[in-house]
C-alpha cells in the first residue's frame, strides 16, 4: 500500500497494522480503536452463533441470532468508520501543510484544521456509539450465552470498553478548543455520559465472569 493511502474498510489486517506502524499520523489510534471494535464485534458473532446452535439454550436463540446479525453489522460499520477516520487525518495534515505567511492563508488554515478536528471527533463519536452497543451485546452473552464461550464474550466487551475509552479521549482533544457554546461542545459531554455506562458495564461483566470460575 502506498504511502498516504489510507486503507479502505476491506483492507487486510496486515494491510492495516502496516499503515499504523508508518512513521506517519494517518491512520493512527481512531483507526486502531474502530479496528479493536470491530474485532470486538466479530467475536459477540462467534458467541452468539455457537449459542444459537445449542439446543440446550433455545430460550435465548432468538436474541442470539439477533445479537449476532447486530453484531455483523456493527463490524461493518466500524471498518468503514476506521478507513474514514484516516480519511479524516490526512485532511488535518494537509490543512497543516498549507502556507500561513498571511493573515487571509493563516485563517483559511485555521479554518481547514479547525474543520479536520471537528469531522474526526464526529467519526469517534461514531466510534464510541458502535463500541457501546458491542459491550452491551457482549454483557448479554456474558450472562446468558455459551458458558464455554462466555470468556470470549467478556473479551469482546474488554476490547470494546478500550476501544470506547479512545474514541472519548480523541473527541476531547478534538474539540478541546471549541467555545462552551459551540454546537460541538455537547459531544463532549455526551461522549463521558456514554464512557460513563460503557465503563460499568465493563465492571459488570469483570463480576460475571469472576463468579463463574470453576
Amino acid at each position: 500500500m502506498p504511502d498516504g493511502t489510507a486503507p479502505t474498510r476491506t483492507a487486510s489486517l496486515d494491510d492495516w497494522a502496516r499503515a499504523i506502524a508508518r512513521p506517519t499520523i494517518s491512520p493512527a489510534g481512531g483507526s486502531a480503536a474502530a479496528l479493536t471494535a470491530a474485532a470486538a464485534a466479530a467475536l459477540v458473532e462467534m458467541v452468539a452463533a455457537l449459542t444459537a446452535a445449542r439446543e440446550a439454550y433455545a430460550l435465548v436463540h432468538d436474541e442470539a441470532r439477533a445479537a449476532r446479525a447486530r453484531a455483523e453489522g456493527l463490524r461493518q460499520e466500524l471498518l468503514t468508520l476506521a478507513s474514514a477516520d484516516a480519511v479524516s487525518l490526512q485532511r488535518f495534515v494537509q490543512a497543516l501543510d498549507l502556507p500561513r505567511g498571511s493573515e487571509a492563508e493563516r485563517e483559511l488554515r485555521h479554518r481547514r484544521k479547525r474543520s479536520a478536528l471537528r469531522e474526526g471527533a464526529e467519526i469517534q463519536r461514531d466510534v464510541l456509539a458502535g463500541c457501546a452497543e458491542v459491550v452491551a451485546l457482549g454483557l448479554a452473552l456474558v450472562e446468558r450465552g455459551l458458558k464455554s464461550a462466555r470468556c470470549d464474550a467478556g473479551s469482546a466487551v474488554f476490547l470494546a470498553a478500550g476501544a470506547a475509552r479512545s474514541a472519548s479521549w480523541a473527541i476531547r482533544m478534538n474539540l478541546q478548543d471549541e467555545p462552551s457554546d459551540s454546537e460541538f461542545s455537547g459531544i463532549v459531554s455526551a461522549a463521558a455520559g456514554k464512557l460513563a455506562s460503557v465503563e460499568e458495564a465493563e465492571r459488570l461483566a469483570g463480576r460475571l465472569l469472576d463468579g463463574q470460575r470453576g
